[in-house]
């Protein structure tokens, strides 16, 4: 951790942070087991967190402030623990360089636990999601089989976990059947990717598909096809062997049972939709538990 964070960082990182407290419920009673778990330093500075600025419904900025279903819940984990979180919306490229330098404690960041980032990362699961594709209504795509995705064009973020299911798509399906392959196109963010797509450049974005649904909803020019592909855990990244981890799994194994858990999935309409029903900490030695 880097306590000492330059000045225009900390006065944003505190700015966001009292706007979220200003929008989420009163905090609940501190777990005291959990509060003496936490290091000191931690204690007395609070908790560093990276939250990804552009991810709806999970974690994404509206207005100035930080919301999200996976921000209600970095609040919820925080009155548990009884230690402060430094709100810090961030784009996705700064995320896991962050976590590796120390720069962060945590991120809250909807991110999948791949092979290569298990290497110095470890992963605290809020919930299980799939890939899905979305495109314009106009287009007379259909997307129902992965095979579906081959010879079209889909945009994505740079170094996404759809990154690599578009590679795999590529090599395990069209490449197989002998289907043209798809012409991956990568962007910076998913609000580009988005835009590229209404924009006619690309037949369509990939990306998790409670994520995509949510914005076709606000945004109508844009159909969700019904394939869902590859379901893993949407976690919160932390340093590898970081004593964060273990600390968020226990506080969400509380959220669970005394029912905020799913209070908040259910305040963004994702009650009935791939919830833990037991907290799940993925590290190197223990990728699939």
């Amino acid at each position: 951790m880097q306590p000492n964070v330059a000045n225009g960082k900390l006065l944003l990182a505190v700015a966001f942070s009292a706007a979220l407290h200003g929008a989420l419920p009163a905090s609940a009673a501190v777990i005291e087991e959990l509060h003496a778990q936490v290091p000191q330093d931690l204690i007395e500075n609070g908790i560093d967190i990276a939250v990804f600025n552009d991810w709806a419904p999970d974690e994404f900025l509206e207005d100035g402030q930080l919301k999200g279903w996976s921000v209600e819940l970095s609040q919820a984990i925080s009155d548990r623990l009884g230690v402060s979180f430094n709100y810090v919306p961030t784009g996705w490229d700064a995320i896991i360089p962050g976590l590796i330098s120390g720069r962060f404690d945590a991120a809250f960041a909807s991110m999948g636990a791949t092979e290569e980032r298990l290497k110095s990362l470890d992963f605290v699961s809020q919930r299980t999601a799939g890939t899905g594709f979305a495109f314009l209504k106009s287009s007379g795509l259909k997307i129902e089989e992965r095979e579906d995705v081959c010879g079209h064009s889909s945009a994505i973020i740079n170094g996404s976990w759809d990154h690599d299911l578009m590679e795999t798509l590529n090599a395990e399906v069209c490449s197989a059947q002998g289907l043209e392959p798809i012409d991956i196109q990568t962007f910076s963010s998913q609000s580009a990717a988005e835009l590229a797509v209404q924009s006619g450049r690309v037949d369509m974005t990939a990306a998790a598909r409670a994520k995509l649904v949510y914005m076709a909803k606000n945004n109508p020019v844009f159909e969700v096809g019904g394939l869902e592909a590859a379901a893993t855990h949407s976690c919160i990244g932390v340093p590898k062997d970081s004593k964060i981890g273990p600390i968020f799994t226990a506080a969400i194994q509380a959220l669970i049972e005394d029912g905020t858990y799913e209070q908040i999935m259910g305040n963004w309409g994702l009650n009935n939709d791939s919830m833990l029903s037991e907290a799940v900490l993925i590290t190197e030695t223990n990728p699939t538990p």
